[in-house]
C-alpha cells in the first residue's frame, strides 16, 4: 500500500480562499486509504484547520515546529525537504502530493503538483515586490517539469503550462475542484455590516490589482447617477482597493480582512450580484459559491473564466466600465 506524504500548508494559510478550497477537494480526489496518508506542515504552531481537516477524513497530521521563513531558507539553500524531514518521523514515502507551489526542498520521491493558475509569470507586476522576489527565488519550473503528474484547475491553465513550461502532454490533466460550494452553514449578517445597507454589491480581491475592482466602482458609480433612488452599495472583500489613479471612483465598505463561512453565506445570499472584472483567473471559485445562492453573476471575459463560470453569468470586457454598467442595469433593473 503506498504510502502518501502531503503538503499541507495551502489548508493552514486562512488567506489562501479558493486555493484552500481546491486543494481540499484534489486530496480527496488522489487519496485511496486514508490510513496510509499523513497531511506536515512547517511553523510555530500546528494549524488547528489541517487537524480538524484530517480528523474528519483518517488522516494522519505531522507539524514540523520550523519557523515558515527558516524554512524557506533551508530549502533554497538545499539543506532540508519535506521527504527528508518525513522520513525522519514516519515510514518509507512512496509518493509526495503538492496541492499549491512551495519551498519543499529537494524531493527524493515521485510527486504530484496541483497548478490553480500562473498569473505570477504571465504578469508579474500584479504582484508586490516581496511577492515578485518570492516566486523567482522559488524552482518553479524544475518543481512542475519534474513532476510525475501535473493536474490544472482548467483547460485554461493546462494550456498555459504547456506553452511556459516543457511538459509531456500525456502528464498533465485537467481536475476542476468539483466541490463549488460553501459548507453547508446557517447565514448570519456579518456584525460589521450597518443595518441601513440593504442593496448591495459584492467584489472580491480589493488589495489584489489582479481583480481589478476599480472597474467595477466605476460601473457603480455611474449606475448610481443614474438611479439616485435606487441606489447600492459596493462590499469590498479581500483588502482595501488599490485604485490606478489613486483615488477610488466611489466610497465602499470594506470587509474585515476575515470573513467566517456563515457570513460570507449571508453576503452571497443577499446581494444583489457578485461583480468579477478580474485581468486573469485559473478557475474562479467564488463564482460557483455564489451560484449556490443563486446570486447574479457579472464576471470578465479573460481568463478561464469564460471556461468555468457557473451557467447564467454575465460576461463583460475588463477594461470597459460601460459593458459593466449596462450588465447591472439589465441585472438589477429586470
Amino acid at each position: 500500500m503506498a504510502r502518501i506524504l502531503i503538503d499541507a500548508r495551502a489548508l493552514a494559510d486562512e488567506k489562501s480562499g479558493g486555493v484552500s478550497r481546491a486543494a481540499r477537494f484534489w486530496i480527496k480526489q488522489m487519496i485511496g486509504d486514508p490510513q496510509n496518508v499523513t497531511l506536515i506542515t512547517t511553523g510555530w504552531r500546528p494549524s488547528h484547520a489541517v487537524q480538524s481537516f484530517c480528523d474528519q477524513n483518517g488522516y494522519q497530521y505531522l507539524h514540523l515546529k520550523v519557523p515558515n521563513k527558516l524554512w524557506t531558507l533551508l530549502c533554497f539553500l538545499k539543506l532540508t525537504s519535506f521527504s527528508k524531514s518525513a522520513e525522519k518521523k514516519i515510514r518509507q514515502i512512496d509518493l509526495i502530493l503538492l496541492p499549491n507551489l512551495g519551498f519543499v526542498g529537494n524531493l527524493h520521491r515521485p510527486y504530484q503538483i496541483l497548478i490553480h493558475d500562473l498569473s505570477f509569470i504571465i504578469e508579474p507586476y500584479w504582484f508586490t515586490l516581496r511577492r515578485r522576489w518570492w516566486h523567482r527565488l522559488m524552482p518553479v519550473r524544475r518543481l512542475i517539469e519534474n513532476a510525475e503528474k501535473v493536474d490544472c484547475v482548467s483547460q485554461q491553465t493546462k494550456s498555459d503550462a504547456l506553452r511556459t513550461f516543457k511538459l509531456d502532454k500525456t502528464r498533465v490533466n485537467v481536475i476542476p475542484p468539483m466541490n463549488f460550494g460553501l459548507p453547508d452553514v446557517h447565514a448570519t449578517r456579518p456584525s460589521w455590516l450597518s443595518n441601513s445597507i440593504q442593496r448591495f454589491v459584492l467584489l472580491l480581491g480589493g488589495s489584489d490589482p489582479r481583480k481589478n475592482i476599480h472597474t467595477a466602482l466605476r460601473a457603480i458609480e455611474s449606475y448610481n447617477i443614474n438611479y439616485p433612488t435606487q441606489p447600492i452599495v459596493p462590499i469590498v472583500l479581500g483588502g482595501k482597493v488599490k485604485c490606478p489613479s489613486g483615488q477610488c471612483p466611489i466610497s465602499y465598505v470594506k470587509a474585515p480582512d476575515q470573513v467566517g463561512d456563515s457570513e460570507l453565506a449571508y453576503l452571497y445570499q443577499n446581494a444583489k450580484a457578485i461583480l468579477y472584472p478580474s485581468w486573469y483567473e485559473g478557475f474562479g471559485l467564488p463564482l460557483h459559491e455564489a451560484h449556490q445562492f443563486k446570486t447574479s453573476i457579472i464576471a470578465s471575459t479573460a481568463g478561464a473564466l469564460p471556461e468555468t463560470a457557473p451557467p447564467g453569468t454575465v460576461f463583460c470586457h475588463p477594461a470597459k466600465p460601460h459593458e459593466w454598467l449596462f450588465a447591472l442595469e439589465t441585472t438589477l433593473n429586470q
